[in-house]
Order: C-alpha cells, then structure tokens, then sequence
C-alpha cells in the first residue's frame, strides 16, 4: 500500500513537471539588429508568445501559430473577462480551450498589473522595482523556468537583452568582435548564428552567414528574408 501510494506522488509530480514544459520554442530574431524580436512557444497545448519588452501573450486563433498579431477568439468555449473583473482585466481573455488565464489586478505591485499572472495551473511572474532597472517589468518566470536579462553591470551592447531562458544561455557579440557584429545575438543555447564580416563581400557586411544547430524543440529564425 504504501508503494503503490510513493507511485502515485511521483506520477502526479512527473505529471506536473511535464505540464511546466515548454515545447516548440521559436526564436525570433529582428533583421538588422539581430536582437529578440519574440519568443514563440506550446504550453499547456496553447501557444504564446513573449515579446522583446518581456511581455507574454497568447498567439492568435486558438493557438496556432500565424503571425505575430495578439490572440483573437475563434472559438466558442474562449471566453473573455468584462468589466465586473476590474479594469486591468476586462476584455482580455479569459480562458483558450477550457484552461484559464489570469491577470495581477490592482492590488499587485504596479509594475506587474494587468500582466498575465498564471496559465492554468503556471504561475508567471515579472521582475519589479526592486530589481535591476534593466530587468524591472520584463517577466521573470514561467512555473519553474527562469528568465534572466544583463543588467547595468554587463557591457552596453548586452544591456537590457535577455540573459538566459530556462536552461538555455544566450549571448551576443561585443566591440571586440566588430561593430558589423556588435550587439547581435550570437547564440542562443546550443543555436550558434554567423555574420558576414568585413572580410566577405560588402553587399553582405552585417547580414547573417549562417545559423546551426536548430531542431524542432529549439529553433531561430528571422523575420523576413535575411540573405
């Protein structure tokens, strides 16, 4: 009895731990600059997405992944808050799907209300004024997934980009590697991205030569054509 009863803590526990999983992560970069423009991600069957001021939205039309515009209902059993919620929830969604979607209201610290406070069972939090100001406001944690930016103690370039999602660190080029590659992201977990140099052909200075290690559960990709 006591077995069986251990068996099902650790079920429930690998259930949940499962549920926390991200899955389907799409890094999208900007052309040009070469920064963050949003991160696209599954959770709870839902995707979302988090933009390049560390806000997270649903995706739009029942969670398929097809532009970069906010949810939009197309279906019946969504449903949206209304006024008798508080102004920091009304007309925002409610529920996609049957899972609930819940925002920090009045009586949370000003830097989080009207943001998305918890995805079904997820809680979601934001860095506050007490935190970094280059941090203050973007969103810290996804249940048990982390999220960290450089702060003002890192170099300039890296100043305000984020830092580390979940397990995966990410990094951008500095001064030393040429101002043709300052600034741009250069990788982002086992995704490593290339720039033409000063050395190559000058119609290419800037643009991005190559981009490796992408896989379905972990990929980047650029917004517009960037060759």
């Amino acid at each position: 009895m006591k077995s069986t009863f251990i068996f099902l803590i650790l079920l429930i526990a690998g259930q949940f731990c499962k549920a926390q999983e991200l899955a389907e992560i799409n890094v999208r970069i900007k052309p040009v600059s070469f920064t963050i423009h949003s991160i696209v991600f599954t959770l709870t069957g839902i995707d979302f997405r988090i933009s390049s001021t560390g806000n997270i939205y649903p995706v739009n039309t029942n969670g398929k992944r097809k532009g970069w515009q906010d949810y939009n209902q197309d279906s019946s059993t969504d449903e949206y808050y209304d006024h008798f919620d508080g102004d920091e929830k009304a007309g925002k969604i409610k529920s996609i799907n049957g899972v609930a979607i819940d925002y920090f209201d009045r009586f949370s610290n000003k830097t989080k209300i009207g943001k998305i406070k918890s995805i079904g069972n997820i809680a979601i939090d934001y860095y506050d004024n007490f935190d970094n100001e280059q941090k203050t406001g973007k969103i810290k944690s996804i249940g048990n997934i982390s999220i960290d930016y450089y702060d003002t103690f890192d170099r300039d370039e890296k100043k305000g980009k984020m830092k580390s999602f979940g397990n995966y660190t990410i990094d951008y080029y500095d001064t030393f590697a040429g101002a043709e590659k300052k600034g741009k992201m250069s990788m982002f977990g086992p995704v490593n991205i290339e720039y033409y140099d000063r050395f190559n052909n000058e119609s290419k200075i800037g643009r991005i030569k190559s981009v490796n290690g992408n896989t379905q559960d972990l990929y980047v990709t650029v917004i517009g054509n960037f060759y």
